[in-house]
């Protein structure tokens, strides 16, 4: 997904500021990998309620990463504010998708797990 991303930017290079579309691009990825790395390692070792400590602490973190990359910006460019914010939180959300899917999967792979054991 990454990729088609890099590439629609590269083919379409007026749709916000490109150098920074493009760091969006993979400042979002690298989080999302990072949630994910984090996930599966802790995967098999914490309990239910720390699985969901560990998600929201997650998702906050994200978030404040991402506020402080939109300060970063602002400081820095200050022009095309707007087109910039459009092209940011539309990626944003797609990760997000593609986020909550997985996370979908990795509970339902916990529950089978929890309910193999029992048997």
């Amino acid at each position: 997904m990454t990729i088609v991303l890099v590439a629609i930017f590269i083919k379409f290079p007026n749709i916000a500021p490109f150098g920074w579309a493009i760091g969006t691009v993979i400042f979002l990825f690298l989080c999302e990998l990072a949630n994910i790395l984090i996930t599966d390692r802790k995967r098999n070792t914490i309990s239910p309620q720390q699985s969901v400590n560990l998600l929201m602490g997650l998702k906050v973190g994200k978030i404040l990463l991402s506020l402080c990359f939109l300060l970063i910006y602002w400081m820095t460019v200050k022009t095309e504010m707007k087109r910039f914010l459009l092209v940011f939180f539309t990626l944003y959300l797609i990760y997000l998708v593609f986020d909550t899917l997985y996370l979908i999967n990795w509970e339902k792979e916990a529950k089978k797990k929890k309910l193999l054991t029992k048997e």
